[in-house]
């Protein structure tokens, strides 16, 4: 399983962005997210490696833990304009959380309806929620707010290095 984030256009698509994943337990964590997106490159670099660095000592024992847990370690950040998916599975099911996303995709299929309450403006909220999908895949792709679906591969749009 993995969260992806689209790129912005432009010449630094993914200035300020990390992703990562953890397995603990049962359970586990999949994150794509951007802070500091528009800033110069070097401080936008910073302020990702620092959502790196926080993101690396999350835990939890169950999906709803490490989102939880990843939540709490977000908000050590400066978060105003924050965007990040947060997709936990553990055996009982799956839940994600998000902030600063116009839409979701799994497997190229739409995980929730246009207006849905996941999709909102970037930053934590004191009090972010959960979301069931009826869906389900192993890769996530999350569009920031104001970014348009790319045409061509998705997962070249998101950084992902993809197989020759």
């Amino acid at each position: 399983m993995r969260a992806l984030l689209v790129g912005s256009p432009g010449r630094s698509p993914f200035s300020g962005h990390f992703r990562g994943r953890l397995d603990q337990g049962g359970a586990s964590l999949a994150w794509a997210g951007r802070v500091k997106g528009s800033a110069a490159p070097e401080e936008a670099w910073a302020a990702a490696e620092a959502a790196r660095d926080v993101m690396a000592a999350v835990s939890g024992e169950d999906r709803f833990g490490l989102i939880d847990g990843a939540w709490a370690a977000l908000r050590t950040l400066e978060r105003a304009d924050l965007t990040v998916l947060l997709v936990a599975r553990d055996p009982e099911g799956l839940s994600v959380a998000a902030c600063g996303l116009a839409d979701l995709r799994v497997g190229g299929e739409p995980a929730a309806e246009a207006g849905h309450p996941l999709f909102d403006e970037p930053g934590v909220r004191e009090r972010p929620g959960y979301f069931h999908p009826t869906v389900s895949g192993q890769e996530w792709v999350g569009l920031p707010v104001g970014l348009k679906w790319p045409s061509g591969s998705v997962a070249v749009t998101c950084g992902a290095r993809v197989a020759p």
